[in-house]
């Protein structure tokens, strides 16, 4: 575990100092990937401007899982995202080969090898919201809602690791396949309050595929209105699709057949 932790702190400090090699870029960056949660803050304060409450949640709770979800996204996009995105190119172009060869587990190798720190910058415009947020909702919180509140989110960054990790491997099938045309209106479906939902999509993106869980379990978590089952129902959600996706990538790389093959 050690080594793998020290190979990732490397790949990590590679990348920044890339970054930091095209300021211009990585400024430009930061600012465009920024724009579509501006509008999205913006569409929801029009909507609020014609109603209190959306679904039984208050203009400032939406605030604070937006600013939330945010966080998560970006904090995943930081670490994971890029690499992820570059499995379909690694298998259809055969550089997976390489990455096979080398004395660490292909899985870790594939999404580790590059951080985008303009993502992680950005987590900053989600902070500020949801701070913005919570001082408008005047809310205290106990250090045990604190603490479960960090966990949850840590908990929603791995479900957004686990969730693209099984999506990517479908590569190993289908080469022409795009992810990314579904993974972003995935990702809208987290970041909205779980409780317009209703039926079978709740049923859905909460216990198959767990978007749900992802930025509303934290939230609530924070604000005390996540009972203990339903906690429990996130680290074991959690612990769920990391081990399938784990499964799933390993059962792949099995009948991979190489580009020299």
């Amino acid at each position: 575990m050690r080594r793998y932790l020290v190979l990732w702190g490397a790949f990590v400090k590679n990348c920044m100092i890339r970054e930091m090699s095209f300021r211009v870029n990585f400024i430009l960056k930061v600012v465009f990937g920024s724009m579509w949660f501006v509008m999205n803050l913006l569409m929801f304060s029009v909507v609020f401007a014609h109603t209190k409450e959306i679904a039984g949640w208050s203009k400032y709770e939406v605030f604070f899982l937006l600013g939330v979800s945010h966080v998560i996204l970006r904090l995943f996009e930081t670490f994971f995202m890029e690499n992820l995105m570059k499995v379909p190119d690694l298998i259809r172009e055969g550089e997976m080969d390489f990455y096979l060869i080398k004395p660490v587990h292909p899985q870790f190798l594939v999404s580790t090898r590059y951080a985008s720190f303009d993502s992680f910058i950005d987590t900053i415009l989600g902070l500020a919201t949801a701070g913005y947020a919570l001082v408008r909702l005047h809310r205290s919180v106990t250090p045990e809602n604190l603490a479960l509140f960090v966990l949850l989110a840590l908990a929603g960054v791995m479900l957004y690791y686990a969730i693209m990790t099984a999506a990517v491997t479908l590569s190993f099938w289908f080469m022409r396949f795009h992810v990314m045309e579904i993974w972003w209106q995935m990702t809208n479906i987290a970041r909205q309050p779980a409780d317009i939902f209703k039926g079978k999509l709740e049923f859905i993106f909460t216990f198959c595929i767990p978007m749900l869980v992802i930025a509303n379990y934290p939230v609530r978590a924070y604000l005390d209105r996540l009972p203990w089952y339903l906690v429990l129902h996130a680290v074991l959600a959690t612990a769920v699709m990391l081990a399938a996706s784990a499964w799933f990538f390993d059962f792949a790389l099995r009948r991979y057949r190489s580009a020299s093959s």
